[in-house]
């Protein structure tokens, strides 16, 4: 007959199992990812250009310096800092002792023999003016989109945004960030959005940098570094639906329709990409284009020679090379 199991030695046994778990609830990072995809982050653009055959030079760099893995993980560009927790989570809190100069765009991950970040990012850290942009306007308010693939609250953001002394060609040091405040966030369906302005004395290539930091006992700190091309304020004239701005409609606008929306290229009119009229540009829009080119829908609403927009909406046109 089998041994009677003891109860006693079940219940011992429950109890360190629990406490176990326990254990590590309270030391393992609670899971909350993301990063900004509007202006599109580098990480986020790396990411869309393919790990494993990278679209463009600067991608294809990022990924021999920190393989594949990391860009597949591109929502997790993070560390823990709970002494931003334990000071109260003050505004503009210096980073600096954990991500140092000319390390702001991989969030000090750069170790690949570090025992608590093992992927690094080091290659988002590359200096070079040819980082791809999003375009916006010198003292306009933009409205960030943050993706995140598990939100979590409580938390903070706070936004800085490269000094009118920094150059492309220079790295990302604190010296030359400005800090533009703490906004108010709002969630939907997976995505914060918050507003920022531009500073009206920004022009050219320029970076925003937000750090997402929860509060709660692990600290956990997400940074995103998004490229950004300041234009003047103003709207130039403009044909809807010629995105690559050649003076003619192809099938080469649609390609560059879609190369913008997976953060390929990058455009001085986004209102000349809004193919359909509504205010946005999405896949919609390439599809019209499609749909157009080959007669099986209807024809680009105005203009469609080089005017002004008779609809004006939130998307910019700052400068289209083939109008006057």
């Amino acid at each position: 007959m089998p041994k009677p199991v003891s109860t006693k030695n079940h219940r011992h046994t429950r109890i360190a199992t629990l406490g176990l778990l326990l254990a590590l609830a309270a030391t393992a990072p609670l899971s909350a990812h993301g990063t900004v995809v509007y202006p599109m982050s580098r990480v986020y653009r790396v990411y869309l250009a393919n790990p494993d055959n990278p679209a463009f030079p600067l991608a294809a760099a990022a990924v021999t310096t920190d393989g594949t893995l990391s860009y597949y993980t591109w929502n997790e560009l993070s560390r823990n800092i709970p002494q931003a927790v334990t000071a109260g989570l003050p505004t503009a809190f210096d980073y600096s002792p954990w991500v140092p100069d000319g390390q702001l765009a991989s969030g000090g991950r750069t170790d690949p023999n570090s025992p608590d970040y093992p992927r690094t990012y080091a290659g988002l850290d590359q200096v070079s003016p040819n980082w791809p942009t999003t375009t916006v306007s010198a003292g306009s308010t933009i409205q960030v989109d943050f993706l995140a693939t598990a939100p979590h609250d409580p938390s903070v953001w706070d936004v800085w945004m490269t000094t009118p002394s920094w150059s492309p060609t220079s790295p990302l040091t604190w010296a030359h960030m400005a800090y533009l405040g703490r906004p108010t966030v709002t969630l939907n369906a997976g995505h914060y959005y918050f507003d920022v302005t531009i500073p009206s004395n920004r022009s050219g290539h320029h970076v925003i940098w937000v750090a997402w930091h929860r509060d709660d006992p692990v600290g956990e700190v997400f940074f995103s570094t998004s490229d950004v091309m300041v234009m003047p304020t103003g709207t130039a004239t403009f044909v809807r639906g010629d995105s690559n701005e050649d003076g003619s409609w192809d099938i080469s606008d649609p390609i560059q329709t879609l190369q913008m929306l997976f953060g390929m290229g990058s455009t001085n009119c986004d209102a000349a990409l809004d193919a359909n009229d509504d205010d946005a540009v999405n896949l919609a829009d390439a599809v019209y284009q499609l749909a157009a080119l080959f007669n099986s829908g209807a024809w680009f609403p105005a203009p469609i020679n080089c005017g002004s927009d008779p609809t004006p909406g939130t998307l910019d046109c700052i400068a289209f090379s083939s109008c006057p």
